[in-house]
């Protein structure tokens, strides 16, 4: 990890005339993309299970996979983005999204739900990157986390519009209820490619030789620093999947109350991911940012070990406080995320870049997050969580060796 620090420092550029105008663009796009995705995201169990007739498990298992495809196909994505840079390969990627997104109205089996899950966790994984590598084409360096501040506001606005229109739609009755919301996620997906494609291209496309992936691959900085980024990225599982089961198995909460208190965890990103964007600005406050993560994070994990001890009301404020300590590391990890891998990325190669470092957030959430809550946290109970609690809390010293290096980046 000490060798991440190297970074070459690009010259500040000023916003140039035009970005009053591409800020608008970004975020309408990324609000029509998470809305199109809110709409499937909160019932795609529940269309799993009853409308295409798989298990639980099966489910599992073919999200697990489909991570796994996502991080074996980021290469080629990676590829294609250093060659041609992120706008054209990000319109593709809408345009297969919304062809992989219909292909759930034709699931049924495993074997057709694993092709269609594969091919949207491949898309799903390469939109966030690609915009970032867009915003770094266009914003100022001064303004990128700003800007990234105000998208994933936007982000969190369109999940919940989304959520909300899926829940009335559902709650019609309307026998083919899931169908318009999966066609509407899908229109939203090629609605996005239609806004990305009406703009001005942004970035040359790179050369042969700075498209090259093979020597990132072999980065020891971006290896390190993209692992270290999955450990601290493990506040997903543990929100999506460690915390209801735990509320509902081993405490004495009812389970109407995971809603509320994912509610509250939406509430808080909205309303302070922007106004956190001064933690993490510059290089030296992003690396803090980590750091206080990963402690927040193993707060959080202690808080989660405590909770059987309690009754009912004791352990849902218990629980409450430990979705608020998630929610604030959630928001450090992902700004500091934005700030250090621009700085880190090669100029030549940073869309490569951003596409290998985002299977990070693959690891963390789809492949092996979910395996090692429900393998050994939850299996362990609160020992489990105490052990998380322990790794965590030696991930928030990474930071500071880090930054004790000999070419550690001042700022």
């Amino acid at each position: 990890m000490g060798t991440s620090t190297t970074t070459t420092t690009t010259p500040a550029r000023q916003p140039d005339a035009g970005y009053r105008q591409f800020l608008p663009l970004v975020q309408g796009a990324t609000l029509i993309e998470w809305t199109g995705t809110g709409l499937f995201l909160a019932v795609s169990t529940i269309y799993f299970v009853k409308v295409a007739h798989l298990s639980t498990s099966s489910v599992g298992t073919g999200l697990t996979i489909g991570g796994a495809v996502a991080i074996a196909a980021a290469v080629p994505i990676a590829r294609l983005a250093g060659r041609w840079g992120p706008k054209p390969v990000l319109i593709g990627v809408m345009l297969l999204r919304a062809l992989a997104t219909l292909g759930y109205l034709w699931v049924d089996g495993w074997w057709s739900f694993l092709a269609v899950v594969a091919l949207v966790a491949v898309t799903e994984q390469s939109s966030p990157p690609l915009v970032q590598s867009y915003v770094g084409a266009r914003a100022a360096e001064s303004l990128r986390a700003k800007v990234m501040a105000v998208q994933r506001t936007v982000v969190n606005l369109g999940i919940s519009l989304g959520g909300l229109i899926a829940g009335v739609a559902l709650g019609s009755g309307a026998p083919d209820a899931f169908r318009p919301l999966l066609i509407g996620g899908a229109l939203a997906y090629v609605a996005v490619a239609a806004v990305y494609a009406t703009a001005r291209a942004e970035e040359a496309a790179a050369t042969a030789d700075s498209a090259r992936v093979a020597p990132l691959l072999k980065d020891r900085a971006l290896l390190g620093f993209t692992a270290y980024n999955a450990l601290v990225s493990l506040w997903m599982p543990v929100l999506n999947v460690a915390f209801p089961l735990w509320l509902v198995t081993g405490t004495d909460v009812p389970e109407s109350y995971v809603g509320i208190l994912y509610a509250v965890n939406t509430v808080l990103c909205i309303a302070l991911q922007y106004p956190l964007n001064r933690c993490y600005g510059t290089t030296r406050r992003a690396w803090y940012s980590y750091a206080a993560a990963a402690l927040l994070l193993a707060l959080g994990a202690l808080a989660f070990a405590a909770a059987p001890a309690f009754g009912r009301t004791q352990a849902l404020l218990v629980l409450g406080g430990a979705v608020v300590l998630l929610t604030f590391a959630e928001l450090l990890q992902v700004g500091a995320s934005w700030t250090l891998s621009f700085e880190l990325a090669p100029q030549g190669a940073r869309s490569a870049y951003l596409v290998l470092f985002n299977t990070s957030r693959t690891v963390a959430n789809r492949v092996a997050g979910p395996v090692l809550m429900t393998g050994v946290v939850l299996a362990l109970g609160t020992a489990g969580w105490i052990a998380l609690a322990c790794v965590l809390l030696l991930g928030a010293l990474v930071p500071f060796v880090v930054l004790r290096g000999p070419r550690a980046t001042a700022g």
